[in-house]
């Protein structure tokens, strides 16, 4: 590639940066997010986890997607707008009926899910049609036209079957994509790092602003010294969080998303973009449902639910980070100093600190275990900057 070429690539890699029109889609988020934590608040039950996992992947593989294609076709186009704003509703709609999504409103998800995926179905299939294409026909009607059409004759479907429909839908997308990843190595060297890292970090950050809402909100409920010692623990578990993954994980996602891109390396593209990011923000979450618990009834122990949502938070969170580092490259070793510790403390320290503890002291137990986690992350990047080839 000649001096030129390499400049201009850097030039339109600056230049594709996050528009305004994708952060005012991102709002939906917001409200999404909000809703769907709102359910795991108190004593969350196994039924309350596994709901709001059942219906936040749908939403988030929808984002996912989106951005995707945003990245791959710029978002200043009228018809990326176009889509954008025509997804928002559906979003709304999915967000509206996740208080009941599976009960009396799981027709209205069903039809909101179906409504995105025929977007998407419509950009792709005419990116298919385009002359000179490579991308087959079938592609766009296996990803989006019959997992639309699975999740729209599910909304007239009665439970059970219904949420079988489901399955089956977003089955083959997920299946789809990890087989075929392999054979798309044109369609990711057409993505653009610095918007990929850009938007999933904006992402979180939405996710870390419900952490941020959930904890001040319930303080100015309960606006006691308990509380509010509550309050600042949580604060700084969520600014912690946000430490790491910003001054980090964005600069190792950018140096590994690059790498895996000129290598080649579709699989780690595909799992450090649409899958494990999943597991990240799902930990953040139900780690703000548990401060806002906290928060509130700092002189008692943490129900049960809040004590396993606070635990599995972190461990879902740092189990995220481990996994993406080592798909980036990293040395096993590298990523065994601070994650042999979480996989060690949490269980060992944090659980018997909510068990034992007042809920303050146990969220305070939690900030001290995320700032240690954060010293060893920090240490071991120091003492090792090699990677390792990306598959």
């Amino acid at each position: 590639m000649s001096e030129a070429a390499a400049a201009s690539d850097a030039a339109d890699e600056d230049e594709h940066r996050a528009g305004w029109f994708e952060l005012f889609f991102d709002l939906v988020f917001v409200v999404t997010v909000s809703v769907l934590a709102h359910g795991l608040h108190g004593d969350p039950t196994a039924k309350d986890f596994l709901t709001f996992l059942v219906l936040f992947f749908p939403a988030w593989w929808a984002w996912a997607n989106l951005m995707v294609t945003v990245n791959v076709f710029g978002s200043g186009s009228g018809r990326i707008r176009t889509v954008l704003l025509a997804a928002m509703p559906a979003l709304g709609l999915m967000a509206a009926a996740s208080p009941e999504g599976l009960g009396d409103r799981a027709w209205a998800y069903a039809l909101g899910a179906a409504w995105i995926r025929l977007l998407f179905f419509g950009i792709w299939f005419a990116r298919a049609r385009e002359p000179g294409s490579s991308l087959p026909y079938w592609r766009p009607v296996l990803y989006c036209l019959v997992p639309a059409l699975l999740w729209a004759v599910s909304a007239a479907v009665p439970n059970p079957w219904r949420f079988v429909l489901w399955g089956v839908a977003v089955a083959m997308e997920v299946v789809l994509l990890v087989v075929q990843s392999g054979m798309t190595v044109g369609f990711y060297d057409r993505m653009t790092v610095e918007h990929l890292v850009e938007r999933i970090g904006l992402f979180v950050v939405i996710v870390l602003g419900e952490s941020v809402f959930t904890t001040v909100s319930a303080l100015a409920e309960h606006f006691t010294g308990p509380s509010a010692a509550a309050a600042l623990f949580g604060f700084l578990v969520a600014a912690e969080l946000a430490l790491i993954f910003f001054t980090w994980g964005t600069g190792n996602a950018a140096r590994g998303l690059t790498r895996a891109k000129s290598g080649h390396a579709t699989r780690a593209i595909r799992d450090t973009v649409m899958y494990l990011p999943f597991v990240l923000v799902s930990g953040i979450t139900v780690i703000a449902a548990a401060l806002g618990t906290a928060v509130a009834e700092p002189d008692h122990h943490l129900p049960p639910g809040a004590r396993w949502a606070l635990c599995g938070g972190v461990l879902a969170f740092y189990t995220a980070n481990a996994a993406i580092s080592l798909r980036y490259g990293d040395h096993l070793g590298t990523v065994l100093r601070w994650y042999v510790p979480c996989l060690v403390l949490t269980p060992g320290l944090l659980l018997p600190a909510t068990l034992s503890l007042p809920a303050w002291g146990a969220v305070g137990c939690a900030a001290g275990l995320v700032l240690l986690l954060a010293k060893l992350s920090k240490l071991s990047r120091g003492r090792d900057h090699d990677r390792t080839p990306i598959a």
